[in-house]
Formats: C-alpha cells, sequence, structure tokens
C-alpha cells in the first residue's frame, strides 16, 4: 500500500482544490465531475470514495489514479517526490552531466505539470518579454536571487514557464550548460523532504549526497563548461497559510542566499505574490547585504510593490489572435485594456468557449469578466460571508466612495480580529492591499481594493441595499445628488442597468434615462442596456414579459429621437434594439432609423433591403408612413425619374400636419429622410417646403428647442445656404451652434451648422474663414462614414479655391473627391453637385 503520509497530503490537497471542509459521500460525485470537467480525464466516483475512507481499499491505487489526483489538485510535485510518479528517484549522483540530466528531468516534469492547470490552453500563452530582458540583465549581474513580485493572476507561474523552457531549449553556451531546477515550495517542503536547511533540501532533489557542497559543485561546473546553476521556485502560496512552515522557508532561502554569496555560478529566481512578498521582506529588510544582492528587475513599482506590468498591447493582440482568431481586431478599447491582466483573460476565453460568436460593442465583456472574477473568488470560496461583510464595511468607511478610495487599517481593527482568514484571503486573492503612506513622522497603513473596477462593484451593491434593493426615482436622485461630477457615477449606472435587466425589471429601467447625462452617455448606456438584453436572451431560460419589454422600447426610443448619426453607439445601440425586439411598431421604427444612415452612406442596396422589410411588415400607420418615404428617397439613390415627384408629395403630406401639433420621433424621421433627400436633387421647391416646415416647428419660438427639431432645423439651413446666402440664416445657425451645452445638440447637429455656416461665409466673400471650416467638417464626415455630407464639403471648398484661384489646390480636391467615389462605390454620374 500506499504510504499514508503521501496519501493524506493528497487527500487534503484534493479537499482544499474542491473547496471542501467535511467531505460526505456525495461529494465524492461533485470531485469525479470536475476532474473530468477540468482535466478532461476519468476517476470514478467509487474511487474517490475509497481514497476517502467511503469504499474498502482492495489493491493499491494505479499510478494513474494518483498522478490525475495530484495534477487536479496541482500537486505533482509531492508525488515526484515520493516516487509515486512515472518519475523514480535513481542512485546518488555526483558527476555534473548526470545532476543536469536529474534536474532537467524534474524541471520538464514541473514545466508539464503548469501547462496542464494553465487558465487558457498553454499553446495560447505568450512569453513575456519584459521577463526575458529582466532575467538576462540579472544573469550578466552580480546579484544572486530575483523575484517575479505581483497581485494574484499576473501570470508569474506561465512567465516562469516560458523562461524555463526558453532556457532548456537555448542554444546560447552558457545557458546551454547551464543546469536548471524549476520546483515549487511544495515540492521542497513536506513530509517526506526532512531536510534541515534549503541547500540539503535541493541536494535531496536532485539526489547529491549531503557531504557534497553544493558551492564546490557549482563553481566546478562553471569552470569545466561556463555554465551556472539557476533554481527556479514557485508555488509559495500554496504553503503562505501555514505561518510557521512558511517563516521557515524564508529563513531558509535567506540563509541559502547568504551561504552562496562567495559563489557567483548559483542563481536564484523566485515567483511571490505582493503579500507574500512583503512578508519575504520583513526577513531581509534590515541586511544591507541582501538587499544588495537581490535584483529588484527594471519595473519594480513601490507604489503597487510589483515588477510584473501588465500584458502590453502587442501581447494581449497575440493572445486573442489566438482566442477569436480573424475577430481579434474587434475588441474595443476598454475590454482590450482589461486584458491586460492575465486573470481576466482565462475569464474572457472561458466566455468565448460558452458563445464563440459572443462579441459586444460596449463594455458588457468587460463587466462579466469582473462578475465572474467576484463570484469565483469571493462568492463561491471560502469564508464568502466574512469576505462580504469586510468588504461592506470598507465601502461605508470610504462614506460610499465619496471619500478617498482607501481606509485607514486603523479604523478596521474590529473587523480585522473577526475576520482574520476572510482578510487574508482577499489579500491573497488579490481583492485588497495594504499600502503605507508617510504621516508626518510616522508611516501609516492603509487597505484599499487593488483594482477600482470592483470597488465600484461592491459600492453598487452597497447602494443597493442602501435602498432595500430597490430601485426607482429616488435611487436615481441619490446617484445624481451625490455623485454629480464623479467618475464612478456612470460606472454604477452601467451595474444598475445591467442588475435591472438580469432582474427583469424594465419598468424601473426606465428611471434610468431621465436623470441629466451627455449624449455620450445616453447613447453608450442605451447600447449597453440593449447588449445585456441580447445576452440574456440568448442564455436565460425563462422567458421575458413583451408588455415589459414594450415598455422599456418605448422609453428607449423617445431617447433615440436626438439623432446622433455621429457616434457610432448611436447605430450600433438601433442595430441590437431591432434584434431584441418583438414588436413590429418598434422594428419599423429601427428599420426607418437604420434607413437614413443608408441615406447618408449613399447606398441603395441597403435603403432598398431596409425598404423591404418594412414593406413586409403588417399593415400600419407606421408601415405607410415609413414606406413611402423611403421609397421615394430610393429613387433618389437610384436616380429613378418619378424621384422630385414622389418626394415633394411626401414633403406636402409633412406640411399638412396639424399646425400646433409636436412633432414625434415618426414624423421627425420622415422629415429628416426628405430633406437629406432633398439635399441630392436640388430642387428650389423642396427647399421652399422646407421653409414652411421650419416654419411650423419655429412657430412658437427663434430658436427649435429639442435636439430632433434643432437637427431639421440644421439641415434646412444647409439647404437654403447651399443654395442662396439666407437672410439671417447664420445668426440663427450661431444660436444653435454656440449654445450646445444648454440645448445638448449632437455632434451631427453641429457639423451641419458649421458647415452651414461655411456656406453662408463663402457668400458674404469670407474665403478663408469658409475653408478652415468646410475643412474641418470634411474631416468629420469622412471619418464617420457620412457621405452626403463629405461631397457637399468637397464640393463646396473646390469652389472656395476656385473663387481664390488657386488652381492647384482644387485639382487636388477634385481628384480627392473621385478617389472617395471609387473608393466608396458611388458612381460620379449619380451624385455630382454644383455648389452656387
Amino acid at each position: 500500500m500506499e504510504e499514508p503520509s503521501i496519501l493524506n497530503e493528497l487527500r487534503n490537497s484534493v479537499l482544499s482544490k474542491a473547496g471542501i471542509k467535511n467531505i460526505t459521500p456525495s461529494d465524492c460525485r461533485e470531485i469525479s465531475t470536475e476532474i473530468h470537467k477540468k482535466l478532461n480525464k476519468t476517476v470514478s466516483e467509487t474511487t474517490i470514495k475509497r481514497l476517502f475512507g467511503f469504499a474498502v481499499v482492495k489493491h493499491k491505487f494505479s499510478k494513474f489514479t494518483l498522478n490525475t489526483l495530484a495534477e487536479y489538485a496541482h500537486t505533482q510535485d509531492i508525488m515526484l517526490l515520493s516516487g509515486l510518479s512515472d518519475l523514480k528517484l535513481e542512485q546518488p549522483v555526483t558527476h555534473w552531466d548526470e545532476i543536469r540530466e536529474h534536474a532537467a528531468r524534474i524541471t520538464e516534469y514541473t514545466i508539464k505539470s503548469v501547462k496542464n492547470r494553465s487558465g487558457i490552453p498553454y499553446e495560447m500563452t505568450v512569453s513575456r518579454k519584459f521577463a526575458e530582458h529582466d532575467f538576462e540583465d540579472f544573469l550578466r549581474s552580480q546579484a544572486i536571487f530575483m523575484v517575479f513580485i505581483s497581485h494574484p493572476g499576473y501570470g508569474k507561474t506561465i512567465l516562469l514557464n516560458h523562461l524555463a523552457e526558453n532556457l532548456l531549449a537555448s542554444e546560447i553556451p552558457c545557458y546551454k550548460q547551464s543546469i536548471l531546477l524549476f520546483a515549487t515550495a511544495v515540492c521542497l517542503f513536506n513530509k517526506q523532504n526532512t531536510a534541515t536547511s534549503f541547500e540539503l533540501r535541493v541536494k535531496k532533489m536532485l539526489n547529491i549526497p549531503e557531504h557534497k557542497n553544493l558551492v564546490e559543485l557549482a563553481n566546478e561546473n562553471f569552470v569545466l563548461t561556463g555554465g551556472k546553476l539557476i533554481i527556479f521556485l514557485d508555488g509559495f502560496y500554496e504553503i503562505s497559510l501555514q505561518k510557521e512552515l512558511r517563516r521557515q522557508l524564508f529563513i531558509e532561502v535567506v540563509d541559502f542566499i547568504c551561504a552562496i554569496e562567495d559563489s557567483p555560478y548559483i542563481k536564484v529566481v523566485m515567483g511571490m505574490r505582493t503579500t507574500t512578498w512583503t512578508r519575504f521582506y520583513d526577513h531581509m529588510r534590515h541586511s544591507s547585504f541582501l538587499r544588495k544582492k537581490w535584483f529588484p528587475g527594471n519595473y519594480f513599482n513601490t507604489g503597487d510593490v510589483s515588477n510584473v506590468p501588465p500584458l502590453t498591447e502587442r501581447e494581449v493582440d497575440s493572445i486573442m489572435s489566438k482566442i477569436n482568431l480573424p475577430d481579434a481586431n474587434s475588441i474595443s478599447p476598454r475590454l482590450r485594456s482589461q486584458l491586460r491582466y492575465p486573470f481576466h483573460i482565462e475569464l474572457y476565453y472561458q466566455l468565448k468557449e460558452e458563445d464563440p460568436h459572443f462579441k459586444y460593442a460596449t463594455n458588457i465583456t468587460f463587466f462579466e469578466l469582473i462578475s465572474r472574477f467576484i463570484q469565483d473568488k469571493i462568492y463561491r470560496a471560502n469564508y464568502y460571508t466574512e469576505k462580504i461583510l469586510f468588504l461592506k464595511k470598507v465601502i461605508q468607511l470610504t462614506d460610499y466612495g465619496r471619500l478617498q478610495d482607501m481606509v485607514a487599517k486603523d479604523d478596521l481593527i474590529r473587523e480585522l480580529s473577526a475576520f482574520k482568514n476572510a482578510y487574508s484571503e482577499l489579500l491573497s486573492d488579490g481583492i485588497l492591499m495594504e499600502e503605507k503612506s508617510p504621516e508626518e513622522f510616522h508611516p501609516k497603513e492603509y487597505v484599499r481594493f487593488i483594482h477600482t473596477h470592483i470597488f465600484e462593484y461592491f459600492l453598487f451593491i452597497e447602494l443597493l441595499e442602501k435602498f432595500n434593493l430597490k430601485i426607482d426615482g429616488s435611487f436615481f436622485d441619490y446617484l445624481s445628488g451625490e455623485y454629480h461630477c464623479d467618475h464612478s457615477k456612470f460606472q454604477i449606472l452601467q451595474w444598475t442597468g445591467r442588475f435591472m435587466v438580469k432582474t427583469g425589471d424594465f419598468e424601473s429601467l426606465t428611471n434610468l434615462f431621465k436623470l441629466e447625462m451627455t449624449n455620450y452617455e445616453r447613447n453608450y448606456l442605451i447600447l449597453f442596456i440593449a447588449e445585456n438584453l441580447d445576452y440574456k436572451l440568448k442564455h436565460s431560460t425563462e422567458k421575458e414579459d413583451d408588455t415589459k419589454l414594450d415598455l422599456l422600447h418605448d422609453a428607449i426610443i423617445e431617447q433615440l429621437i436626438s439623432f446622433d448619426f455621429a457616434d457610432s453607439c448611436y447605430k450600433a445601440g438601433i442595430d441590437m434594439l431591432l434584434q431584441v425586439s418583438r414588436n413590429k411598431k418598434h422594428q419599423i421604427i429601427y428599420n426607418a432609423l437604420l434607413a437614413i444612415y443608408a441615406l447618408l452612406n449613399i447606398d441603395a442596396a441597403e435603403i432598398n433591403v431596409r425598404l423591404q422589410t418594412i414593406n413586409d411588415m403588417p399593415d400600419s400607420p407606421e408601415k405607410d408612413q415609413f414606406s413611402s418615404i423611403i421609397s421615394a428617397a430610393h429613387g433618389v439613390l437610384t436616380r429613378d425619374k418619378k424621384e422630385k415627384v414622389a418626394l415633394l408629395n411626401v414633403l406636402n403630406g409633412l406640411i399638412a400636419m396639424p399646425s400646433d401639433s409636436d412633432i414625434e420621433i415618426e414624423e421627425a424621421i420622415s422629415i429628416l429622410i426628405a430633406a437629406h433627400s432633398g439635399l441630392l436633387i436640388y430642387d428650389s421647391k423642396s427647399v421652399s417646403l422646407f421653409d414652411k416646415i421650419a416654419e411650423r416647428i419655429n412657430r412658437k419660438t427663434i430658436v427649435a428647442t429639442q435636439p430632433h427639431e434643432q437637427l431639421i432645423i440644421s439641415i434646412i439651413e444647409l439647404a437654403k445656404t447651399f443654395y442662396r446666402s439666407s437672410g439671417n440664416a447664420i445668426a440663427h445657425l450661431e444660436i444653435l451652434a454656440d449654445d450646445v451645452p444648454y440645448n445638448k445638440i449632437g455632434c451631427y447637429t453641429e457639423s451641419v451648422i458649421r458647415l452651414s455656416r461655411s456656406f453662408e461665409l463663402k457668400h458674404r466673400d469670407n474665403l478663408n474663414a469658409a475653408l478652415q471650416i468646410a475643412i474641418e467638417c470634411l474631416k468629420f464626415f469622412k471619418s464617420n462614414k457620412l457621405h452626403i455630407n463629405t461631397l457637399i464639403a468637397y464640393d463646396l471648398i473646390i469652389d472656395l479655391f476656385k473663387k481664390k484661384n488657386d488652381i492647384v489646390r482644387q485639382s487636388e480636391y477634385v481628384y480627392e473627391k473621385l478617389c472617395f467615389l471609387e473608393d466608396n462605390g458611388i458612381p460620379a454620374t449619380r451624385v455630382i453637385y454644383n455648389v452656387h
């Protein structure tokens, strides 16, 4: 039978990995399932029951069973030392080639172990360039040891694994002749390795006789081959919670470093979490020799106590290209920045495994990753109740985020005593960190969240509890009042929107849009909510209430009346809302809005798709209204002979609307389609009809007060200044443009106003000022793919250079315009402007 001590250690490791304190027979099935899920290997429920004494053991456990259990529990090194694995220890060795061969076998086994437990397939990981450079500098230096230090989840173990692989595969003589021993702290410090010093433990692992001096052996090898003895040591966390063993380990490592001071041919490389390093550093802080022999690396950050920087953009791109394949470049900048932390990459990989088509424009992925990280590290971990209570206290001591984001450790004395284990795990798992800040002559300790987004999550949870889990108008009023100028407010709004979508509280969600916010924030939140709704509908088995969904769409459509055609979130939001809509009226409105985009892009095929989609809908007033105007717009793009007549008929119909009625979104969409179509046919009759519509909008005020009214007036003024000088147009436009914050007009409306101003300046012979504005508008319209406006700007600029007799610049823009038409598939015979 196997040694009881080995099996006991294996049992404890399996229970620790499974998060089980007191195992029952029913737990054995879950462990068996988890092993199969993580390793794709099978250890039966009965076998696990035998391991834990719930079934009779009639024979020895197979090597496959023991190695699989050890692999699951990340304790392969214990199995290696015990001789229970496939790697058998040989007779004591003294020749350096034999030592190198034995060290290589242990190292290769450790490398294989790391690969097997990598959070993502190991082949998708990358070697860190900074680590390669730091390691090379370290080997050339007089330092004896270096430590890769970071918070959990930064990929220290994978980093060391790549360094070990590179070193073993290197053909550089000084590396090729060196001996690499890559092991873990558990491998050295276990019940089978009873040596009393670090050196003896290493020699026992390498089967070197105890009487041999490691320093002398290393010196002899360097003289003969030029190679060094390099020791990689990882896995400190696995014994860090055992205080006495941890203290013994640190003392032995420090003693070993002091003992090899006379040999520049032994180098020690370790990987430690920030909390572990802080405790280790306490054992060496008072020794100038140890501090001198420590190589801190080129990226040591005293604030974070880390020398492992986040992944570079190139490294993220490399990993994402392996996970996403062709979609790698479509990742949003915010998500890309978050994926610089490897622990998020593991969660992202899990998302992509669950849904290969998981791809959204907003930070929905980012929020999903944060949520999963918190679920894994807190809600499904040990002491989760204590952790939540402790974090609750931290949030409260920050005055719900209104004070600084750190809390004096002295203010947490009571909680630190009551929740000692929970606090230790929060530090070890990378949720919280301790830092010292000089205050007068005495350093003061603080506790803070390592990552701001995790702080914002728990801030939202605490605010939710403050309002008894009820999100209504008073909740949003509180956010507006208490976090008016706070960056956290927008993050809290997103957590709120996500929460209400998940709970199906669509009625309360409409209160969100009553808040004061910028156009960008509003458009982004609409898209964010739509994408969360899409994600829920795809993955939830619960059927949503159509009536509640309709209320949500009604509320969102009221916000879409801003017509921010230059905001990518606006269009993406409409696309996503169309996907999650079940109401035919809403679908018609979304298709009509997308028809405006097709018109702006001069895309006859796309506008025809929208027209046919609407025509296939059941009969309704919305269908009749949009079908005629979109058909007229399609005729304009296809140069249909009846285009002008159809368009003018639609305009006359719009004028015939009651003069005292407000312009709703359906009518506003129709007017905008007609107005943009009118820019393509240069018909003076259409301009006069536009004037009548403008009179209706401005019947009570000089300036339109609603965003959609402002845009309609702006397009009409553009048409008027496009054909002729308009007496009061410039003053009217200046009032609109100069009061942007008050009126909250969108970027598209503002750019149309500026283009109209350029025309007006041209009519007044202020050519230089007109050119400056027109060129700025051209860049804006091109970058946002607004082709109608782009072509108007081109022709205005060409005409301005013609008036200035600058033939060279005129020719340049004529050529540039022709290239633009060709690049976008717009026939030159279809759209040719004659600027007046």
